[in-house]
């Protein structure tokens, strides 16, 4: 069964909210002039509301970690890393030639320091994240013997949801039980008005559903 989307989401609590008017006004994309700001503010909650209910379930969310790959390039020392990148999660890994490239103690500031003319070249060992532009940055530039080499490396994902497209990490009766909880939020936040036992009521329906158990009965949602 697909999951639903981030667009699916943002529907269903504007016709909740009653700022989408029947199917006619139902959204195709999260662009709309007249009412981005409602757009925009449903996607807020709905990315607060998950995590609320991953708290309450006390569940790691789904999909936390990524991996991708850099390839190296003659001559070239810093490489863009994944887009939703939050930490990288050292050593990279050459596969193929069971080599390593491992976090350079000390930082980025260390590896500077490493090599003072930046101009050594070879198979790279250390590496650090470049504060100023988040690229990795190598002890040594690749030359045309290491030039094509694959690094597999993992990284903690950003869970935010922003595009249209983007699923909810849970089946569909999970998503119909946390609509009123992100509605709820969506009427604290524009017009100040939250119903705490309508939002903790089906919080924890969700979050029976997502366990197929019980929410534990000391567990209390925060205040908003």
């Amino acid at each position: 069964m697909a999951f639903k989307t981030l667009l699916d989401a943002v529907n269903q609590v504007g016709k909740r909210a009653a700022w989408i008017a029947g199917d006619a006004g139902v959204l195709t994309s999260l662009t709309d002039s007249g009412r981005q700001s409602f757009i925009d503010q449903t996607v807020q909650v709905v990315n607060e509301g998950i995590a609320e209910l991953y708290t309450a379930s006390e569940i790691a969310q789904p999909n936390e970690q990524g991996e991708s790959t850099l390839t190296l390039v003659t001559g070239t020392r810093a490489y863009t890393l994944a887009t939703d990148l939050v930490q990288l999660r050292f050593p990279l890994r050459d596969k193929t030639n069971s080599q390593f490239i491992v976090e350079m103690a000390g930082g980025y500031d260390a590896l500077l320091n490493l090599d003072i003319a930046q101009d050594d070249t070879g198979l790279p060992y250390y590496a650090a994240i470049r504060p100023t532009d988040g690229k990795l940055h190598l002890d040594r530039a690749p030359t045309s013997v290491e030039n094509g080499r694959i690094y597999t490396y993992q990284y903690d994902k950003s869970l935010l949801m922003s595009a249209a497209a983007d699923l909810v990490p849970f089946n569909d009766n999970v998503f119909f039980a946390m609509v009123p909880v992100w509605t709820q939020l969506y009427k604290r936040d524009a017009r100040g008005d939250f119903d705490q036992p309508i939002f903790k009521a089906h919080l924890g329906r969700a979050s029976r559903i997502l366990t197929q158990k019980e929410p534990r009965s000391s567990y209390n949602p925060r205040v908003y």
